[in-house]
């Protein structure tokens, strides 16, 4: 009684295999940051809550490196202290 067993490595594997990559749009942090301030001014904890971005402040201040005007204003809060949030200075 035996059986044949498929050698290893012969025909297609998955590492060979012709596939045609085509070319996606990746949204980064950068972009989804921006989208977001756009529709309205948020906070770094509520960018990082709503976004799932692990430290908005570095993806902020990246955008201001690349000459994006974004700046901060404080909000008073019923109770404790006021809040900063990031705004959007969009271009005239």
């Amino acid at each position: 009684m035996t059986t044949e067993m498929k050698k290893p490595g012969t025909g297609e594997s998955r590492a060979n295999r012709k596939v045609s990559c085509a070319k996606s749009e990746r949204i980064t942090q950068q972009d989804r940051v921006l989208e977001a301030l756009k529709r309205q001014p948020m906070s770094a904890a509520e960018l990082q809550c709503s976004l799932w971005i692990a430290d908005a402040r570095a993806v902020v201040r990246d955008l201001k490196a690349k000459g994006i005007r974004i700046e901060k204003h404080l909000y008073d809060r019923p109770s404790g202290r006021p809040i900063q949030r990031y705004h959007l200075v969009e271009p005239e």
